[in-house]
């Protein structure tokens, strides 16, 4: 079998379907994609939203309540608090109907979830934190996302087994960290990026087994560094004093100034960790991947999956969040822990056999189903005995075939592709999609999406974020009082006490800028899920790298692995 160039249907470009594809399309009885990686993985994104929180009606019966909700109160649709959705009070087979073989499954599919109750949040085993959205074991936290086993921290993402941790994107194993990106293993560490194993430490890049180090990069095993020049211990903190770096001005010029430092050192083209035949980024303890990107570890055979964890084998176009124990994965979004022949879900765990589902737990052999636990052979949410699933299933998917959903773009979708954009409950710049792939809203919409704009609250500012004191020091109690005018986006925020106690605790001053906006800066630190081919800095070897060229902002230094080791180590 050979390999073939195919034209997305999406966005008109070729991508290639190669032999071992094939053979994998094969083997779970699937045809071939008709969109590119790129358009499978945005069309994934659109349903997944990890951070956009609405106060909603409460479905339940007899209440008139609002709850907190991933789903805005404009989409109709119901939500059900944690408590009520995991009980017994309701069965959402009584929403089930019979499948309708003269239309399109994907219009059924989308009618289900217009009357199915749904899980407002997604936060399981967690104490003192119902703002944490896709969160399981979180004790006292405030909008933690799509994050497990982190305490008293705050405005994270995608953090684990942490605390006291705030504002920080891909952390784990953390404490009294603030404002890092991808670190690891550390404690009080401020301002970093890739960093491991670090100590006391401000503006580090790539540095590991660090302490009391200021705006340093590719360190190993140094103490009493700045701008990686060695000091003795007193020298450090008489200079370490001049950085001001409690006050707001002097964590300005650091940032200026670690930007810099961080263009001129060393980058190793991709990180890679312990792999065997990877092409990917941020990936560990992996073998015979291509096109993967923030994998904690021990995956393998996986093509185009991001965001995933340990224990995932033979899968395609998934994540972010899948893996973990999981195999024979196909286009799937949030299908992680325990998953096998898990094909075209969203937020589908510890279950089997299941097609084109949308909040499934412990579920096996479903079939377009959505907001169910501990169920079996069901079809657009009815239950069905064994043999006539097993009977109906073949000829549901024949008709999905022969009856295709086209889109407002005028794409066609089959059996084989995932859900169409268009029927998720989300609107584009509400999920992961706006994160990883931003556009505006002319755009968007262009596109086929749906948008949604931002509606103020009544909440009148009493002070800009220009106008804080530079220092936590000067800040009293009545700052909780007072809602602060975002210095970029001119959007409203407020202090809470647990975030004042964490700041004047570290004699870190209070941030200007609103978190959504602070999220959307910490994103800018990372690198595109995009791998590029660019020469080595030493020019005897073409890599491929995640990192921009350096006309458009990138570093210069990027090299090969034999480089890097040779200039670090």
């Amino acid at each position: 079998m050979n390999s073939e160039t195919k034209n997305c249907q999406n966005c008109k470009k070729d991508f290639t379907i190669e032999p071992e594809d094939f053979r994998f399309y094969e083997k779970i009885q699937v045809p071939p994609p008709t969109f590119c990686p790129d358009c499978r993985l945005i069309r994934r994104l659109v349903w997944r939203n990890e951070h956009s929180l609405f106060r909603s009606p409460n479905g339940e019966k007899g209440k008139s309540d609002l709850i907190i909700s991933i789903y805005h109160p404009d989409s109709k649709l119901i939500s059900y608090n944690r408590e009520m959705w995991w009980g017994d009070r309701w069965d959402p087979c009584n929403y089930g109907v019979d499948y309708d073989f003269s239309r399109s499954f994907f219009e059924q599919f989308k009618e289900l979830l217009e009357k199915v109750p749904h899980l407002a949040l997604s936060n399981s085993k967690s104490v003192n934190s119902k703002f944490c959205q896709t969160a399981v074991e979180m004790k006292n936290s405030y909008l933690v996302n799509s994050s497990w086993g982190c305490e008293d921290s705050m405005y994270c993402n995608r953090t684990a087994q942490s605390k006291f941790i705030h504002d920080s994107y891909i952390c784990y194993s953390t404490e009294f960290g603030y404002e890092n990106v991808y670190c690891h293993k550390s404690s009080r560490l401020f301002f970093s990026r890739e960093s491991e194993s670090c100590l006391d430490s401000y503006f580090l890049y790539d540095c590991r087994n660090c302490s009391n180090c200021i705006l340093c990069t590719n360190l190993r095993n140094k103490s009493y560094c700045i701008e990686n020049v060695q000091y003795n211990r007193q020298e450090y903190f008489r200079k370490k004093k001049e950085f001001a770096l409690n006050t707001r001005l002097g964590i300005e010029k650091a940032k200026i100034r670690f930007e810099q430092l961080w263009r001129d050192a060393f980058h190793k083209h991709l990180k890679l960790t312990n792999t065997v035949n990877v092409v990917g980024d941020q990936v560990k303890d992996s073998r015979n991947c291509y096109w993967v990107f923030d994998i904690e570890g021990e995956i393998e055979n996986v093509k185009y999956a991001n965001w995933g964890s340990k224990g995932m084998k033979d899968a395609y176009d998934v994540g972010p969040g899948c893996g973990h124990n999981s195999e024979l994965l196909y286009e799937g979004i949030s299908t992680g822990v325990n998953n096998n022949r898990s094909f075209f879900n969203a937020v589908v765990w510890y279950s089997n056999n299941v097609y084109y589902s949308y909040m499934l737990n412990n579920c096996q052999n479903c079939f377009g189903c959505a907001e169910m636990n501990s169920k079996q052979y069901c079809i657009l949410n009815k239950q069905y005995t064994k043999e006539e699933y097993e009977n109906l299933v073949p000829k549901i998917i024949e008709q999905i075939k022969n009856i295709p959903y086209i889109d407002k773009k005028g794409n066609k979708y089959s059996f084989g592709e995932f859900f169409p954009p268009e029927l998720s409950p989300f609107a584009y710049n509400e999920t992961v999609a706006q994160d990883y792939f931003p556009l505006d809203k002319k755009r968007a919409e262009a596109e086929g999406y749906s948008w949604r704009e931002y509606q103020p609250g009544s909440y009148q500012t009493t002070i800009k974020g220009k106008d804080l004191p530079q220092t936590i020091a000067e800040v009293d109690d009545s700052i909780l009082s007072e809602v602060i005018e975002c210095e970029i986006t001119k959007k409203p925020f407020k202090i809470l006490e647990q975030e004042l106690i964490f700041y004047r605790r570290l004699d870190l001053p209070l941030p200007s800028i609103h978190p959504d906006e602070r999220h959307n800066r910490r994103l800018k630190l990372r690198n595109p899920m995009v791998l590029n081919k660019r020469m080595c800095f030493f020019g005897d070897e073409e890599v491929f790298t995640t990192y921009l060229p350096e006309s458009k902002g990138g570093p210069k230094k990027v090299v090969c692995t034999k480089h890097y080791n040779q200039e670090i180590y």
